[in-house]
Parts: C-alpha cells; structure tokens; sequence
C-alpha cells in the first residue's frame, strides 16, 4: 500500500512538472490563435504573430493611428504580453525575450538598421522606454542582462526590436526571423 502510495504521488509530481514546462507554441499543422484583435499562426518550425487592429487612440484631441505588423517568431514561447498597441514580448527558456516597441508618434519613416547597444542604451531602453507586464516571473525590467550572451537593437520604421539574452547558439535564428519584421497595411 505504501508502495503503491509512493509511485502516486511520484506520478502526479511529474505530471505537475511536465504541465509546469510546456511551450505554448506545440504544433502539428499550422494553428490559428485568437487574442484579442490580434493572432498567432503556429506550424511545426516557425510562429507568426499579427497585429492588427482598427482602434485608434487619442492624445487631446490628436488622433493617433495604430500601425499593424507581422512578425516571424522562433519555436519554443513560453509566454507573450501584449500591452496596448505599442508593447509587446515574447519570452522563451533561460531568459531570453523579443520585445517589440511600436512608437506609435512617429509620422514618417525611419532608416532600417541593427546594431549591439551600449550596456547605457540597453539599461535605458529596458528601464525607461518600455510598457511591460506586471507578470513577476517574466518581466523584462527584472531579468538581468547577461553578459555571454547576444543582445541586439533591430529598428524597422516605427519599430524598435530588442533580442535580450539570446543564446548564442540560437542568435542566428532569432535574428533572421525577427529581421523579417513588416508593417501592413494603413
């Protein structure tokens, strides 16, 4: 009896650490995902998250105008946060993030680049430009940076993309796909 017991409570330890270490993203066949006005497209190598939204804001009595994308994510998401129509991150194993901020005051088009940024600019970005979640766990604000692995400012436009502690194994990856990052549509 206590044997038996004893490979029950093993049993429903494993399942809760299994459940606890799932990704969000598993899929066989391309799978649509609903949020709010926005959607995930799942496939087997590769995510695809879309904004989209018709909601326009206002500052007095400035009218500000969303800017919808499309963005190619890597597999492997553990969790998202989506705040308003300007913040967005996508967090994965040991720490590493894709965050998006759109600046949604900018009237005309900026000069696509990429570049590593200083640790000032880096602490600057996280600390002071960006909306983030109160999900304790994942909140970019409270992730330190570490320093072997790759971080990297990708601005397209109104859009400003930082890779935070990507592995270095998997830079390459993040980057191409994240580099693909378009705005649609008015």
């Amino acid at each position: 009896m206590a044997k038996s017991l004893t490979y029950l409570v093993l049993f429903f330890i494993c399942c809760i650490a299994v459940s606890c270490n799932r990704y969000i993203d598993v899929a066989k066949t391309r799978t649509r995902v609903p949020i709010m006005q926005d959607y995930f497209d799942f496939y087997p190598d590769s995510n695809v998250f879309l904004h989209k939204t018709n909601v326009v804001l206002t500052k007095d009595t400035e009218k500000i105008y969303p800017k919808s994308f499309k963005v190619k994510l890597p597999k492997g998401l553990r969790w998202y946060g989506i705040l308003g129509s300007s913040d967005f991150e996508f967090h994965y194993d040991k720490k590493q993030v894709v965050f998006i901020n759109i600046d949604l005051d900018i009237k005309e088009a900026n000069r696509d680049t990429a570049y590593s940024p200083s640790q000032d600019e880096l602490n600057n970005f996280v600390l002071y430009k960006i909306s983030t979640s109160d999900h304790k766990k994942d909140n970019i604000k409270a992730i330190p940076i570490n320093i072997n692995r790759k971080q990297m400012f990708i601005k397209k436009g109104a859009a400003t993309i930082l890779l935070y502690n990507i592995d270095p194994k998997r830079y390459q990856l993040f980057y191409n796909y994240v580099n693909g990052f378009s705005f649609i549509g008015k």
